[in-house]
């Protein structure tokens, strides 16, 4: 993982001039599991994974700016392979693929009702929304005969093909196959028994709580389709998100096998019980280095890749194999016991003259291990200029970066960060439910239209009548409404939902099953404005439930000073910054005076621990033209930046004492022990 230097903050001036650092799994999240089997283990797993806060149906918007963002930043969507999405394109109406996204219940709200589930990252997702509608509530399996497929065939829905289901289902494609196998998995473990209520013929009552044909088939999709680096990166995000839990099956692959598989009657251990074994990284794992680009000489990246073992009996050798494995080169190729097993940091330096995706084996051998652990190395280059991963996260600082661009003679560095309590809260103007039988005395009906309250909601519409339904009068002079309608075709008609505001038609909802909710922006209106709900006679509609709020946004706010002038240089320090929060930064290279274009966009979420520094711990200060560090200890690091983040000076300490000649001026001064880190800004004058 990149370091993540804990920084204490000494009375300097407060500049704000960030990708989130991937983790490894937290020490001990994983402890109350070790020995378990079968069912027991599936419950001990379940008290971890509940340990998770719900960051609400509208949160889970901001979970995926930094869980499903694409490296271009754009949304990754595992339903259409031609989805262009930013993260602004939420959808209101749209005609086709690619218009906007949805967010997309791998188990379907409509089996499971409300709760806990509808707004867990690890069971929705971002999803093209036509593509999510054609879905609807359909399972998941394989299709023998299509009815429907998404552009290029990516997603398909049609007849099943699966020994032991013969129903209408929703096929994703092959290479997420595996992510929506570990996303049930996860269900089951985490709202087991409960899940056993969702039924569908996917769910049963008892232990493994996935019917035969599900499990059969989703163990052969978590097979076919191992754990990924995007899978690996998700974790972390949802992790560090306000959600904080993780999918255990994405940090080990193998307890798939543990919890559903043939190993139900062993105890798990990661790596096996009392013998030799590496924690971390696991076994099989992909370790994304970084990137670099082929437009500057000697371009590199480094990735402190982290190897802790447990009960590691000698030395450890580590050895990279294949035939790109000169693009990598490592810190350290031997570890003793005691440092694997405490835990320790290999510095991993990846460079490539060549563009394109570079791998190379690491293999891990010795200390009494069974047998060699191998994991894969990952670099890329390319020769366009992209901003970079943040790095150095502390509770009030990164760092950020980005590619060299050769003819750029300066860049341009914005930080900012998303406001929601600025903007106005969250007003509920509606929340009409029609599952009661009964029609809403308040509400606008047609009397040469059918509008019949029935056990499956306002149905709209009969054989000879089209139906049309009108909201109370309500005010939209804001334009900050989001609308919310669930709804379902009446039998097999092939309907439509037609829905209008003030008359002019703002969305559209199909159907390929049953039960749809859809989330509309209402980005117009009056103080005096009515939302219509219109289905054609012949295809008729089931209105379930209406939900009209206001509010609840967020104002983007850039931070004091930025955007600002870096100077041609590839990294800056931002400082100052206030803890819990979450930060964005781009890069704008500038060529002899004139701008290009932006950078993608990269979050930083800051961490909120805080750290107390004594004053006989690392002591900074100046004499004449010295910079004095005093304490720091063998192996400690000094930066030294400009009062706008550019770095001047990195060098690694080895004495008590270290003295560095300075020239005049005022500078930001970082040294980070082992256990520590001080900044402060400090004045040389000879």
């Amino acid at each position: 993982m990149r370091k993540n230097s804990l920084l204490v903050l000494m009375g300097f001036m407060a500049l704000f001039c960030g990708s989130f650092a991937h983790a490894a799994i937290p020490d001990g999240y994983y402890d109350s599991v070790y020995g378990k089997k079968g069912q027991a283990l599936m419950s001990a797993l379940s008290s971890i994974v509940n340990k998770a806060t719900d960051v609400g149906y509208d949160g889970l918007y901001d979970v995926y700016k930094t869980s499903d963002v694409k490296p271009n930043g754009k949304v990754w969507d595992m339903y259409s392979s031609t989805s262009n999405f930013s993260f602004g394109q939420k959808c209101g109406s749209y005609s086709g693929e690619g218009d906007c996204y949805n967010r997309e219940h791998s188990v379907p709200q409509s089996w499971f009702g409300s709760g806990k589930p509808k707004s867990d990252a690890w069971l929705v997702y971002p999803t093209d929304g036509y593509v999510n509608n054609r879905r609807g509530n359909l399972p998941f399996g394989e299709v023998g005969s299509a009815k429907y497929t998404s552009d290029g065939g990516f997603s398909k829905m049609g007849s099943s093909s699966v020994s032991g289901y013969s129903g209408t289902v929703f096929e994703p494609n092959d290479i997420y196959k595996g992510d929506f196998a570990r996303a049930y998995f996860y269900a089951v473990t985490r709202f087991s028994p409960s899940c056993g209520g969702w039924g569908h013929d996917v769910f049963t009552s008892s232990y493994p709580y996935l019917t035969k044909w599900t499990l059969q088939m989703m163990l052969n999709w978590n097979a076919k389709d191992p754990v990924s680096d995007k899978e690996r990166n998700r974790n972390d995000s949802v992790y560090a998100s306000r959600q904080k839990n993780r999918n255990p099956f994405i940090d080990y692959p193998e307890l798939v096998d543990y919890v559903f598989g043939d190993k139900q009657n062993i105890p798990f251990y990661p790596g096996g019980g009392d013998l030799p074994w590496i924690e971390a990284p696991a076994s099989g794992s992909e370790i994304n280095v970084g990137t670099v680009s082929v437009n500057v000489e000697n371009s590199s990246v480094t990735y402190d890749l982290r190897i802790k073992g447990k009960n590691l009996e000698s030395t450890l050798t580590l050895t990279l194999l294949g035939a790109e494995a000169s693009y990598f080169t490592l810190g350290k190729n031997t570890l003793t016991a005691e440092e694997a097993n405490n835990g320790i940091e290999v510095p991993v330096t990846y460079q490539s003259k060549s563009v394109g995706t570079h791998t190379a084996k690491l293999q891990i051998s010795g200390g009494g291990l069974a047998a060699a652990q191998e994991v894969i190395l990952k670099g890329s280059a390319v020769d366009d200029f992209i901003a970079l991963e943040g790095t150095d996260i502390t509770n009030n600082s990164f760092v950020a970066n980005w590619t060299p661009k050769n003819d750029a003679t300066d860049f341009i560095l914005d930080v900012w960060y998303e406001d929601y309590g600025s903007s106005a809260p969250e007003k509920v103007l509606l929340n009409e439910s029609f599952l009661n039988s009964q029609k809403p005395a308040v509400w606008q009906y047609y009397s040469n239209g059918y509008q019949n309250p029935e056990a499956g909601g306002l149905r709209l519409g009969s054989g000879s009548k089209y139906g049309l339904v009108a909201t109370p009068v309500v005010d939209l002079s804001q334009h900050d409404a989001t609308l919310i309608v669930t709804s379902k075709p009446y039998g097999s008609d092939d309907a439509t939902l037609y829905i209008l505001l003030d008359g002019k038609e703002i969305s559209q909802v199909t159907y390929s099953g049953g039960s749809v909710e859809k989330t509309i922006p209402v980005n117009e209106g009056t103080s005096a404005s009515r939302i219509s709900f219109r289905a054609e006679k012949g295809k008729r509609v089931y209105l379930e439930n209406v939900v009209l709020k206001t509010g609840g946004g967020y104002n983007i706010v850039h931070v004091d000073g930025y955007p600002c002038s870096v100077g041609k240089v590839t990294s800056s320090l931002v400082s100052g910054l206030t803890g819990s929060n979450k930060y964005y930064y781009n890069v704008t290279p500038v060529v002899d005076g004139v701008k290009g274009t932006p950078s993608n966009n990269i979050s930083v979420l800051i961490s909120s621990g805080a750290e107390t520094v004594f004053d006989d711990d690392i002591l900074v200060y100046t004499e004449a033209d010295i910079l004095k560090i005093v304490n720091a200890g063998a192996g400690a690091s000094l930066q030294v930046y400009t009062l706008d983040g550019r770095l001047l000076l990195s060098r690694t300490l080895y004495n008590e004492v270290e003295e560095v000649s300075m020239n005049s001026g005022i500078y930001i001064v970082r040294v980070t022990s082992p256990v520590l880190s001080r900044t402060m800004k400090v004045l040389i004058n000879k």
